[in-house]
């Protein structure tokens, strides 16, 4: 069987929620698809559990890499070993519904989009739904995308030539940012389905938790991408006014 959709979903220490994740994504409608679980150095039981799915289910493909190298880099070997027109991540803490996928191959037929995007149910540590749902916009540019990133990296579906070309980097900084700004930059055409497709998990430790910490990490991302001082500045209040907006309204 030829994979419509190649899943990427990098593992490191995980071994509570990463189950769950490529259970959600075997158990979707679309069955042709492929799971390429990219063990980053884990300590944990991270490796036996994707081994255990592996042997249970021919779809699931183990890379193990030998040291930590970070999400970024866990990301690009997945995109690298991908057999499938499509990419889709799926972060190791999060999960899918099951139609996810086919709606989306559906809307990029019907649209010609080269990136489709779904909107994401939040759930807590523990896996429960909290009521907050981040919704969509029908589409996204490269400059809207500098004022408010409302592309969750679990909900991203991606030609496999887009995101070869513009590999995820700098796991420091907001690496998924700078991959879809690069592709909506070169013209990709990317389109949003507003349906909460995804359970999106938001921990204190993690960069979307730590508010603080992601607002900084933004901050220097614009500086990455060469940004000049006033275009920062200004994106940089876009980005505040959507935080407020996502979080709080």
């Amino acid at each position: 069987m030829t994979p419509r959709v190649s899943v990427v979903v990098p593992a490191y220490r995980c071994a509570k929620t990463v189950e769950e994740a490529v259970r959600s994504a075997l158990n979707g409608t679309l069955r042709e698809i492929e799971v390429i679980a990219v063990d980053d150095g884990s300590g944990d039981d991270t490796p036996e559990t994707l081994e255990r799915l592996r042997t249970e289910d021919a779809r699931v493909r183990v890379i193990a890499l030998s040291e930590n190298a970070g999400v970024a880099n866990a990301r690009n070997t997945g995109v690298r070993a991908a057999e499938a027109e499509w990419i889709a991540f799926l972060d190791s803490d999060d999960a899918w519904e099951a139609e996810k996928l086919a709606r989306q191959l559906e809307t990029a037929e019907c649209t010609g989009a080269s990136l489709v995007y779904t909107a994401a149910a939040c759930i807590d540590e523990a896996g429960n739904k909290t009521g907050k749902v981040f919704s969509v916009p029908e589409t996204v540019t490269a400059n809207g995308l500098l004022k408010g990133n409302d592309l969750i990296t679990s909900t991203v579906l991606v030609k496999k030539t887009l995101a070869a070309d513009h590999p995820m980097e700098r796991s420091d900084l907001h690496e998924d940012l700078i991959c879809w700004y690069g592709i909506l930059k070169d013209g990709a055409k990317a389109v949003g389905v507003n349906e909460p497709l995804v359970r999106y998990r938001v921990s204190k430790g993690s960069k979307s938790g730590d508010k603080k910490k992601s607002a900084r990490m933004t901050w220097n991302t614009y500086r990455h991408l060469g940004l000049g001082f006033f275009r920062r500045i200004g994106s940089f209040l876009g980005y505040c006014l959507h935080g407020v907006k996502r979080y709080w309204l």
